[in-house]
């Protein structure tokens, strides 16, 4: 896992010049931002972000009402090609794929505050999107992976997948039946219900809450589903199970 946070962060005045021992990624979700790194300055705007090196000197000024994603991390977990490329420019505009992997990010925020555990697994898929470098697309595939493990219950759709990983949805279709044998639909599916299953399982949350939590209309539509996943119901789940 690279080492990484993400919150959201507020610039209401000129800020004094300041330096840190790491790379940070500004990416603003709503409003407008002056900041000069370095002697460069630009406005920053949700299609327009900035890549700061660590110890470059950089001040910020708020030009409107502002939230930023602000993703803070090391310098060994960014390739020299992305240092290279954006120590000429540290400015960048901002693809619609990654708008996709920012509002991932800014959802999980808003929901349950400062998130470092998934910035940790985002942040690689969120620096190849940025730099545009196209890494291998398997080392993609694993990356999301991971990302969609961690918080399966989020309303991940197939296009959304698809431009995460900065591809097609027939080739992200085609890579997963390769990969893991299942169509991304599928695959999905049973990372929910692996959860639905722990939960279950390790908690005493009501059936009708795991539910809601799972994305499911209600209890009804989830023993639905299990039944023709797992082969059994919630609540024969746990009975199953000696859980009470």
């Amino acid at each position: 896992m690279t080492s990484a946070s993400a919150d959201i962060r507020t610039y209401r005045q000129e800020r004094p010049k300041e330096r840190h021992g790491f790379v940070q990624i500004v990416l603003p979700v709503s409003g407008r931002l002056r900041i000069d790194v370095a002697g460069q300055q630009d406005e920053l705007s949700t299609g327009r972000g900035v890549f700061i090196h660590r110890d470059a000197p950089h001040t910020q000024e708020s030009t409107a009402i502002n939230h930023s994603l602000v993703v803070d991390l090391d310098e060994s977990a960014v390739s020299e090609r992305t240092l290279e490329k954006f120590a000429r420019s540290p400015f960048l505009d901002i693809a619609p794929d990654t708008r996709q992997l920012i509002a991932y990010m800014r959802s999980l925020i808003g929901t349950d505050g400062r998130r470092d555990d998934i910035a940790g697994l985002w942040a690689p898929l969120l620096v190849d999107s940025l730099a545009n470098e196209k890494t291998d697309i398997r080392e993609r595939l694993r990356w999301l992976g991971a990302v969609v493990g961690a918080e399966p219950f989020f309303p991940w759709t197939i296009d959304m997948l698809a431009a995460c990983a900065s591809i097609s949805e027939s080739r992200l279709h085609a890579l997963f039946i390769e990969e893991f044998g299942l169509s991304p639909h599928r695959w999905l599916t049973g990372l929910r219900m692996d959860k639905v299953c722990a939960l279950l399982n390790d908690s005493s949350l009501p059936i009708a809450e795991i539910a809601l939590r799972a994305g499911f209309s209600d209890q009804t539509a989830l023993t639905r589903a299990m039944r023709n996943s797992v082969g059994e119901t919630p609540a024969a789940y746990r009975r199953n199970r000696g859980i009470h």
